[in-house]
């Protein structure tokens, strides 16, 4: 078994409508009602659906506050005792959306105030938007030319700051296949 406090936690991570829920809410099926299981909700929908109004929803500040909370959700995870904990993205979208936004100064800010974080992380999965059709809702309002943008700028994150990943592709059942992979190093899961 795992050490309580050192979790193999994957972040699920990437542009909007992508893939991200339907992969969490996949295991969240899987494993109902294993305790060893811990799940992070996306911290930048409940954020947005909280605060409909803010219109600056890239700048460092705003992104800053999803960042906070995403870390807030996170740490409620770790303190479960789960041996696997699943996210719907993780800390460090905020750095990659300001980043796509040409504040290089904001991105590198919050990159600073959760790299203590970054080895929390077992695996970023960074999905794949080719082939996934974009739909917008109320929380998700960039065209798909911002999505493939925002996209780029996560590869440009990874690639810069030299952060271990690995891209995501394919069909749904062949993500998923991957990620049972990445699952089946956990003992008695």
């Amino acid at each position: 078994m795992r050490e309580q406090d050192n979790p193999l936690k994957i972040a699920f991570v990437g542009t909007s409508c992508i893939g991200k829920t339907t992969l969490l809410e996949h295991y969240r099926q899987q494993f109902i009602g294993n305790h060893n299981v811990a799940f992070v909700e996306e911290a930048a929908r409940i954020f947005f659906q909280n605060n409909p109004h803010i219109s600056d929803r890239f700048s460092a500040d705003t992104q800053g506050r999803v960042q906070s909370l995403a870390l807030e959700n996170e740490n409620v995870a770790h303190v479960t005792g789960a041996e696997i904990i699943l996210c719907d993205r993780s800390v460090i979208d905020a750095v990659a959306y300001v980043r796509a936004h040409g504040d290089a100064e904001g991105a590198n800010k919050l990159l600073e105030k959760v790299r203590f974080w970054l080895p929390t992380y077992h695996n970023f999965l960074l999905l794949d938007p080719t082939d996934v059709p974009y739909e917008t809702d109320e929380v998700r309002k960039e065209d798909e030319q911002k999505r493939q943008k925002f996209h780029n700028a996560f590869i440009q994150f990874f690639e810069e700051t030299q952060i271990p990943y690995e891209l995501l592709s394919g069909s749904l059942e062949a993500r998923i296949r991957r990620v049972n992979e990445i699952l089946a190093k956990v003992p008695n899961r």
